[in-house]
């Protein structure tokens, strides 16, 4: 069927003009979205002006002149608002005693409180009203207390259930912050028992801040999960203030209440002592830098510094905003109010074209291996199929097609242009960018597939990364040891395959195997966003050399692992299995190309400048190893059954 393939190309073209649409769209819309917030939390910023002898209002005003725009403020626990003397918690029984004392127990039994009750004392009435109104929302029982020079809010429920309760906000710090010119950002914590009633009472209360920047939530669960989401966001909408996601600290329900908002989400990183080993100033700033420019993090929350060992603590942290300042308006960013992105929601019928694309990439891929039998009737089997996923889940379709793209594209590329033919180092060179340009093809599929708001903003993530990575490298070791099986014997793939299967292993080649093994287990758990296993600290000031000279780093596997190895296998031609090895280790660049574009929180601008950095980079390093490798051909013992390989050509 002479038409067959042309039907499949007309396809794929549609595909990627459909995919191209999508990813120019999300090029936009990242291109506007260049703001950034830089925020502390209060509590910090008030021991920094106790320990610099300085109101808070004032620290606050010199902080901002040098690039802080929000003050973190997290919801006041039972024992954090006591160890900092803002009320001091006692029995009902306690009470009792002191008012024996000061001749006033009348009043306790007036406004009839019981010696099993929790009680609060302040000094301050609002604090002892806004006491006496989150323990009414979050216990069922909360009563304000008018008491002889002192204010106070009463529970029935005991001491130990309120550990970890929620307590609400203290006004004046917002109005320090206000009075600053910073907005502020809560977080909410969660409690049990949530009802629709208390959930109102409680946003209610919220909207007298007007300087709200964005909500987020503390716990594992957002408040009235899973049945009040709903309700959590009709509240969240009368606020008019975004939602925030804490990178890396995944929430029950927080994705079902960003659907209910159109995915009005931003992005929040924080960079805090309990996160592990203590950062140096250069090591802080170059992790928020990372987060704003290459994960779509638009409010960088951090501690101050601690105090030098000779000089103002004030002074170095207005010193390290002033650096953090230049270095996003150095990537392109300004320190400013941050905005949610707007919704971006690919339509069905788009999801449908783009996966007709990488359907018909992945049966031309089929025709290229051999695989030609029934062909026709499989892909309309498999166009209905597509089909019917579009139609039923287009974002399951669109994630599915995505990791088939991510798959079938590096390993085409390869089964296009690797030969048994060896080839001059210019050829190489351009079978290399001809490769990358076939692994380029599917990063368009997989882009223009997840253009979508979620995916932007980390509410949902590309499925099976290291899979993506994995699939590949097995595919591509299967065709290349058939199709050197069938060079030899004239046999089909299923007959290559299964005399392989049949033949004797030999030690050598158990062991070469058990170190491609362990290789290929390495490569897997150091794939992905968030690394199994952490690189050493030499590779890490090596990455941040890079970033500061290039901008954005290369991935290592592209340019000193897969681009160099892959250019240096042109050169030579793949001529057996012994060469397999070679292959393998030039595929990780291919593979790595496109699962550059899965990372879909990776602004688009950041993921092709780090394939171009990579392209160049590895042909240089290529270029290095080729000529090494003619090196050894000339002075060293020739490979066996490729006398004088490479020698007299460019």
């Amino acid at each position: 069927m002479r038409w067959y393939p042309a039907v499949l190309a007309v396809l794929l073209l549609a595909g990627a003009a459909a995919s191209f649409s999508a990813a120019a769209e999300r090029f936009a819309l990242e291109a506007a979205d260049r703001r950034v917030e830089v925020v502390m939390p209060y509590e910090d910023l008030r021991e920094l002006a106790v320990a610099t002898r300085k109101e808070p209002a004032e620290v606050l005003a010199l902080l901002r002149q040098e690039g802080l725009t929000a003050v973190f403020f997290p919801e006041q626990k039972v024992e954090e608002g006591e160890e900092s003397g803002n009320f001091t918690v006692l029995s009902g029984q306690e009470l009792y005693l002191l008012a024996r004392a000061g001749g006033w127990e009348e009043v306790l039994r007036r406004e009839k409180v019981k010696e099993t009750d929790t009680c609060f004392l302040s000094g301050d009435e609002s604090t002892a009203r806004r006491l006496s109104a989150q323990l009414g929302i979050k216990t069922g029982d909360g009563r304000y207390l008018a008491l002889p020079g002192v204010f106070g809010a009463v529970t029935s429920a005991s001491r130990k259930s309120l550990t970890g309760l929620g307590l609400g906000f203290p006004a004046a710090p917002f109005s320090e912050a206000a009075s600053a010119g910073l907005r502020a950002i809560v977080q909410v914590r969660s409690w049990p028992g949530a009802t629709k009633e208390n959930l109102d009472s409680y946003f209610a209360s919220l909207r007298n801040f007007g300087n709200l920047a964005g909500v987020c939530f503390d716990g594992d669960a957002l408040p009235g999960y899973p049945q009040l989401l709903p309700v959590l966001a009709e509240n969240l909408e009368k606020l008019n203030v975004p939602l925030l996601s804490v990178e890396f600290s995944p929430q029950k329900g927080l994705a079902e209440v960003a659907a209910l908002l159109d995915n009005r989400v931003i992005q929040l990183h924080s960079a805090g002592p309990g996160d592990g080993r203590p950062l140096s100033p250069d090591q802080l700033r170059q992790r928020l830098l990372l987060a704003a420019s290459e994960r779509n993090v638009r409010f960088l929350l951090f501690s101050p510094l601690p105090a030098p060992p000779a000089g103002d603590p004030l002074e170095a942290n207005l010193r390290f905003l002033a650096e953090l300042r230049k270095g996003l308006e150095r990537k392109g960013y300004a320190v400013g109010p941050a905005r949610p992105l707007p919704p971006l929601v690919q339509p069905a019928g788009l999801t449908f074209l783009a996966g007709l694309g990488v359907l018909s990439g992945g049966l031309l891929f089929l025709r290229n291996a051999g695989l030609r039998r029934y062909e026709p009737w499989l892909g309309v089997v498999l166009a209905g199929c597509w089909g019917g996923l579009v139609a039923i889940s287009p974002l399951a379709a669109a994630k599915l097609a995505a990791f088939a793209a991510a798959v079938v594209f590096p390993v085409w590329g390869l089964a296009q242009n690797v030969r048994a033919k060896d080839f001059s180092l210019a050829k190489a060179v351009l079978l290399l960018l001809r490769t990358t340009a076939v692994s380029l093809a599917g990063a368009l599929f997989v882009t223009g597939l997840l253009a979508d708001t979620r995916f932007m903003v980390k509410l949902d993530q590309f499925s099976g990364v290291k899979a993506a990575y994995l699939f590949p490298l097995v595919i591509a070791a299967a065709v290349f040891l058939a199709r050197s099986g069938g060079l030899r014997r004239k046999k089909g793939l299923f007959d290559s395959v299964r005399g392989l299967l049949n033949r004797p292993i030999l030690w050598k080649w158990a062991l070469v195997a058990l170190l491609l093994g362990a290789a290929l287990a390495l490569y897997v758990l150091r794939s992905g966003t968030e690394e199994i296993l952490p690189p050493p600290a030499l590779e890490l000031k090596a990455r941040a050399l890079l970033d500061q000279l290039l901008l954005v780093r290369p991935r290592t596997k592209e340019f000193l692992v897969g681009h160099p190895f892959l250019l240096l296998l042109f050169f030579t031609g793949y001529r057996d299995e012994r060469y397999l090895p070679l292959l393998l280790i030039g595929a990780v660049g291919q593979v790595s190309v496109v699962n550059t574009y899965c990372h879909v929180h990776t602004p688009l601008f950041i993921s092709l400048l780090r394939t171009f950095h990579g392209l160049w980079l590895g042909i240089l390093s290529g270029i290095l190893i080729v000529f090494l490798w003619r090196l050894v051909a000339r002075f060293g013992k020739p490979l066996a059954g490729n006398p004088g390989a490479g020698e007299g050509r460019g």
